[in-house]
Formats: structure tokens, C-alpha cells, sequence
């Protein structure tokens, strides 16, 4: 079975922080109309909930199954190889790693987070990385 959807980006494609793209509710729905639609972002900085928040508070329809993270893959990621990250995450991301155990970490995962970054966390992480 052949299926083809259209995959789009959030930021910048449909939306700028909170300000929806002029006229792209309208083609968004034009759109829907004639392919299934899945939206996709590489953003690091929030979790799905407050992307998902943030993209209907613009006056976007989209059901938050429609969307996929890096977040959400690098979550994916971390539970098939029953990994313990240390996160450096911003707090409005941590949610998407709620249940995932961090205790004595054997790996990392790095995310859009500039109060993380100072050097005894950064040390921390470079001897995870060094240590495999």
C-alpha cells in the first residue's frame, strides 16, 4: 500500500514563536483536504505539550499525535536501549522525559538549554561521553 502524507515543519513554516504565518491556517486546512498531514520540528527548548499549546494558541487544528519531536525521538531513543540520560534540558522540556530514569547516568541527552550549560554540568557530560 502506498501512502504519501505531507510532512511540516512548525517554526518558521507555520508559526514564529507565538504569531501564526499570515494565511497559513487556510492553507494548512487546503491542504488537509487533499493528503494527511504529520508536522515534525527539531526543537529542543519546550516539550510537546507546550509546542502543542503554543501552535493551537496560534489558531492552528492540530491534534498532538499529528506532531513529532526531537525530544520524542531522542525519548524513544533512550527507553529502546534502556538508557539512563543525564538531561540538559530546559525546564519546559523536562516533561517529555517524566518517568525515565536519570539516576547514574550512562548517557546524555542535550537540548536547546543555555542555563545547563556551565562547566561543572559540561564536565559531567564530556566524562559520560568519554567514558561510553
Amino acid at each position: 500500500m502506498k501512502r504519501c502524507a505531507a510532512l511540516i515543519d512548525l517554526n518558521g513554516t507555520l508559526h514564529v514563536e507565538d504569531m501564526a504565518i499570515p494565511r497559513a491556517a487556510e492553507a494548512l486546512e487546503r491542504l488537509r483536504k487533499i493528503r494527511p498531514v504529520k508536522f515534525v520540528t527539531n526543537t529542543t527548548k519546550e516539550s510537546i505539550n507546550v509546542l502543542h499549546n503554543r501552535v493551537t494558541g496560534c489558531g492552528f487544528r492540530i491534534a498532538k499525535d499529528e506532531i513529532f519531536t526531537s525530544l520524542v525521538a531522542a525519548r524513544n531513543f533512550v527507553e529502546q536501549r534502556k538508557l539512563r540520560p543525564m538531561l540538559m534540558l530546559a525546564k519546559e522540556a523536562l516533561e517529555d522525559f517524566d518517568g525515565i530514569d536519570t539516576s547514574n547516568p550512562n548517557a546524555v541527552v542535550v537540548g536547546l538549554a543555555p542555563s545547563e550549560f556551565h562547566f561543572e554540568k559540561l564536565n559531567d557530560a564530556f566524562k559520560l561521553v568519554l567514558n561510553g
